[in-house]
Order: structure tokens, then sequence, then C-alpha cells
């Protein structure tokens, strides 16, 4: 399932490209010295397109998973990449902490710099998770990207960025990782991802054991974004877990915290999301920017039970929404600067707009019956509990004179 769909989707990606001259992405790899690095692994980890909204998952295209090697001078050269995209490239050799670049466009970029940190060496495992990703066949996962999120502290739980904690891991052939942290813990919470599985978050106790870690296809998503019956083109469709949730004590996971998942509708309006993860309720929703100009759809709940299905969902249907009309008051009276901004999130999905004010006046169109927030960004201003954030509202009709008060920051 896993090649026969990797295969469809190359397959069609191929014709992105054209008759365009396609670019090289040179480069060297140093060491933290600034030495060469030879045998360096590079290779292409994501791509999208420039213009428009991607119909292909970023690991999807036909450039993702071309690969070279450092010769000696630490020098490599991805040739015959596709003009019309960018690209993130990935380095890794044994030894040293890899490295993803930021977003590059090859024909304005054509070259590059990368360099590796050296991964200490030690015996003492006492901080190190050790594993090994495998296929559900028991087969190695190389390549496959490990993104420590959490980790114990003393008695406390601790996610995001930590000092000392190994920002990354890269598989190698046998499927096989280290991630390690500078000071004894004695577990770690992991993001694991590679192409063509779906992603998995999983809680791996430290020490010299190495302990398999089992991905899985996922689902397929696929559907149809219409207006009047009609086929709606290049617009964005977003994929985001009902219950979001997030990290809780002792590395618990609360709900299902993946990242939302965009991708974009063809010429004829489809869409296709592969590698879901399973068990799981997901919202599926055009966004608010790419359908704008048209109208609004409400979001449609999927529920994806096992792997390996392939799921038609019903078509997202775009209609005539809705419009909120305000203002935003400032507490002392004095007129609001032109060009400051407000915004208004979804409650349901992760999506938002954003709308510069006019003499402290706003308007928000297209939108679907739903549960927004809306803040403002005026320099030199609050609302009154930031902390809380803005409280949700519900909109089944059109709204006029929706007025925020803001107050001005202590000096």
């Amino acid at each position: 399932m896993r090649a026969l769909l990797l295969a469809a989707i190359l397959g069609s990606a191929a014709l992105l490209s054209g008759a365009t001259p396609r670019p090289s992405l040179a480069g060297t790899v140093l060491d933290s010295n600034g030495h060469p690095l030879a045998g360096v692994t590079v290779m292409v980890y994501h791509a999208g397109v420039k213009v428009g909204y991607s119909t292909f998952c970023p690991s999807c295209y036909v450039d993702c998973g071309k690969r070279t090697k450092t010769d000696a001078k630490g020098a490599f050269e991805i040739k015959d990449l596709a003009p019309d995209l960018w690209f993130t490239l990935l380095a890794a050799r044994d030894g040293y902490v890899p490295e993803i670049t930021k977003t590059i466009d090859p024909v304005k970029v054509p070259t590059v710099s990368l360099k590796l940190a050296a991964r200490p060496s030690t015996a003492d495992f006492s901080g190190t998770v050790r594993g090994r990703v495998v296929e559900s066949d028991g087969s190695p996962v190389p390549d496959a990207i490990i993104n420590p999120t959490g980790l114990i502290i003393g008695e406390g739980s601790t996610y995001g960025a930590v000092p000392g904690l190994q920002p990354i891991s890269v598989t190698n052939k046998q499927g096989e990782f280290e991630v390690a942290y500078s000071k004894p813990t004695p577990k770690m919470l992991l993001e694991v991802e590679a192409r063509g599985l779906a992603p998995k978050f999983v809680v791996m106790e430290t020490g010299p054991d190495r302990r398999s870690v089992t991905l899985a296809d996922g689902a397929t998503i696929v559907g149809r974004l219409v207006q009047n019956g009609k086929s709606v083109p290049n617009a964005q469709i977003g994929l985001i877990a009902k219950e979001r949730g997030g990290f809780g004590d002792n590395l618990n996971l609360i709900g299902n915290p993946y990242e939302v998942v965009r991708i974009g509708t063809d010429a004829n309006g489809r869409f296709t999301i592969p590698n879901v993860p399973a068990a799981v309720d997901w919202y599926l929703y055009a966004t608010m920017d790419s359908i704008s100009t048209l109208g609004a759809a409400s979001p449609i709940e999927v529920y994806v039970g096992k792997d390996g299905q392939y799921l038609q969902v019903p078509d997202l249907v775009i209609k005539p929404g809705l419009y909120i009309r305000g203002t935003i008051h400032a507490s002392d009276n004095k007129p609001i600067a032109d060009g400051m901004r407000v915004t208004l999130s979804s409650e349901t999905v992760w999506d938002f707009q954003t709308v510069p004010l006019v003499a402290g006046y706003f308007e928000f169109t297209s939108l679907a019956f739903g549960k927004y927030t809306i803040s403002a960004s005026v320099k030199g201003y609050h609302e009154k509990n930031p902390q809380y954030g803005p409280t949700p509202f519900s909109v089944d009709h059109d709204v006029d004179n929706f007025t925020i008060t803001i107050y001005p920051n202590a000096p």
C-alpha cells in the first residue's frame, strides 16, 4: 500500500516540472571547527510550491529523497530539481547531530553551507534513548526523523527546546537512532516521522537497551471542494485532530497534538491526504483565506479507525458566508493608528484571518457557522485579560457593531 501510494503520487508530481531548466543545489558541510566533513549524507527532506497551494504532502514530491554524499572537501551537489519548488535539506552522519535547513529556493540560492556538531560519545546512557524504527513487518525504516518533544527533569515534565537536549536524530540504514541529553533523565517523549508513514508520539526510557518503534502506513483521506456543484481548484484544505490537546504531567499525551496538515486542491477540486494517523477523530476544512472571495465551508468530521483505510469523504461545500463588523475602542479615547491589526481565529479548527484596522474599524467576511475569537494587536495597548486570551463567541448570523475595548499598557 505504501509503495503503491508513493508511486502514484510521485508519478503525478513529476508532471509539475515542465520544460523549464532544472536547477541544482550544491554546497559544503563543515564540522563545528570549520573543517570539511566527508561522507555526510545530504538529502532533500521536504518540498513545496512557491506559488499557490501544494497538492502533495511535503515529502511526497519526486525530488524528496534525492540524496548524495559529501566528498573529501565536504562538497555535495543534488542535481535536476524542479524549478517551481522550494526545498529543505537534511544532512546526517553517524557521530554528528543532524541538521535540517530552512526553506531554500535553488533558483535564487544555488549554494548552501551546513555545519554539523559532533555528538559526544559516552558509555553512560542515563540520559540517552536508543531506539530502532521499523515498519509493521519488522523491516527497518532509514531516514526517519526523531524530534525530542519532552523529558523528565527532576519531578516534572519539561517540553520544547531544552539546553543540553539533542534537537533531532535521524535513523541509519538499520533504522537505529540515539537521542542524548546532557544529564540523567528516566525517559523522553519523542515524535517519530518518516516518509510514506504516519507520524507517531512515543515515550521511551533511557538506557543502553535499544527499543523498537513501529510506524504504520496510516490512512488516506480523499475528497473534493465544490461550489454550486462545480469543483474549486487552487484552494487549501486543512486537517486537524478534533481533540487537539497537548502534553501533561509525566509525559502523558492529552488528546492528539499532531501538527495541522495543509494540502491544496488540484484542477478538479480534489485533494489527497496520505499517512493520516489512525484511531483519531479529525476535522477537515477549507482554510478561510483560500476561499474568502467565494464564501465559507463548514468543517466536516472524519474518523480514521484503522491503518490502511482509504476514506472518500463527503464534499466540502462552499456556501455564502456570514460577516462580522466592528470597532476597536481605546479606553483612553485616543485614536488608533491605521495599519494596526485584528485577528479572528476559529475555535473549532486551526484557522484564522487577519485584517488591518482603518480608523479602528474592521470587517471579517465569508465566515461559516461556528465559534470564534477576535483579538487586537495595537501597539501600546492590551485587552483586559490577555493571560486568558479572548473570549470565544458563536457566529450564526451576520454581526454588526462588535466592539472590543483595549487598555493602555503600564508605563
